[in-house]
C-alpha cells in the first residue's frame, strides 16, 4: 500500500482547511486593498500579501492533485490485490 486511507484522509482534510483559510484571508485583505477616492491603494503592501496568499493557494492545489494521484494509485493497488 502506498498510503493508508486514514492518513490520506487526514492529510487531505488539513490541506482543504488550510486552503480555505488562505482564500478567506485573501478575500479579507482584498477589501483592505480597495482603491480610495484618489485612486490609490490604501496600503500598497497588502496587494503583495494578497498575491502571496494566492500563490500559496496554488501550491495547495498542486499538493491536493498529488494526493489524489496517490489515492488513485492506492485504489488500483487494492484492486489488483483482490
Amino acid at each position: 500500500m502506498i498510503i493508508d486511507d486514514e492518513t490520506f484522509t487526514q492529510i487531505a482534510l488539513h490541506i482543504r482547511r488550510a486552503s480555505d483559510g488562505l482564500l478567506g484571508a485573501a478575500r479579507h485583505m482584498a477589501v483592505l486593498c480597495d482603491i480610495d477616492s484618489e485612486g490609490e491603494l490604501r496600503n500598497g503592501g497588502l496587494n503583495d500579501a494578497v498575491e502571496s496568499l494566492v500563490a500559496m493557494n496554488e501550491e495547495f492545489i498542486v499538493l491536493e492533485r498529488i494526493l489524489r494521484a496517490i489515492w488513485e494509485a492506492n485504489r488500483q493497488e487494492k484492486g489488483m490485490a483482490s
